[in-house]
């Protein structure tokens, strides 16, 4: 079991190609799931979702996050004699391993995404909320469309049982909650992508952009 240097611990933790990118937005107890306090400080908010920047070590060593412009991408192809034959897992660019709380090796890549970050106040208040959005449909370059409620999510990580994050299925046009994250935590969770893979569908590379959102009142 992964145990941090922190302490206050809460719990421990024709082919045709799919394409779904991920952005992440900032804007101003459970078992075996990690989700770490934090010294209370500054109002800030921190999100990771695959790639980030972190200077100088790690977050619980000193290490400062900052903005990272890097766009991942989750894909799968499926070959003709496959189309609508079943769930299909997808893999990602991100070669995000190592949480940047701690740098355990925390996700398998090119399997599972990072997603973690934190919410910082200096007093008393509610809850951070984290949210993705994600369009309707994946659309290719004819027009042609897969309905987003096909991409679900496997969620966990390295010694993580219970994962903080819920698994779960895209809503698609839409915005959902995942997690409700309590102030001065750090969380995190390695999400597996996964195609559901029903349909029969035109050739060609569906797209479509998801963003999470970490946001606080």
């Amino acid at each position: 079991m992964r145990v941090p240097s922190d302490p206050s611990l809460h719990s421990r933790r024709s082919t045709w190609r799919l394409l779904m990118l991920l952005g992440c937005v900032l804007a101003c107890t459970t078992a075996q799931a990690f989700v770490v306090n934090i010294t209370a400080g500054t109002r800030s908010l921190f999100l990771q979702v695959g790639a980030g920047a972190m200077t100088g070590g790690t977050f619980n060593s000193g290490g400062t996050p900052g903005n990272n412009g890097t766009v991942n991408r989750v894909s799968v192809t499926i070959p003709a004699a496959n189309i609508g034959a079943g769930t299909s897992a997808m893999t990602t660019d991100s070669t995000v391993s190592a949480s940047p709380y701690d740098g355990f090796a925390f996700c398998t890549v090119p399997a599972q995404v990072y997603v973690g970050g934190f919410y910082r106040t200096p007093g008393t208040g509610a809850n951070a909320t984290l949210t993705a959005t994600a369009p309707a449909s994946l659309v290719n370059a004819s027009g042609n469309t897969i309905p987003f409620n096909t991409i679900s999510w496997v969620s966990g990580g390295a010694s993580d049982p219970t994962a903080t994050i819920p698994s779960g299925t895209f809503v698609g046009g839409a915005s959902q909650t995942l997690l409700s994250v309590t102030r001065n935590t750090w969380f995190e969770s390695c999400l597996q992508f996964n195609y559901a893979n029903a349909q029969l569908v035109g050739s060609g590379t569906f797209t479509g952009r998801v963003s999470y959102t970490l946001t606080a009142p």
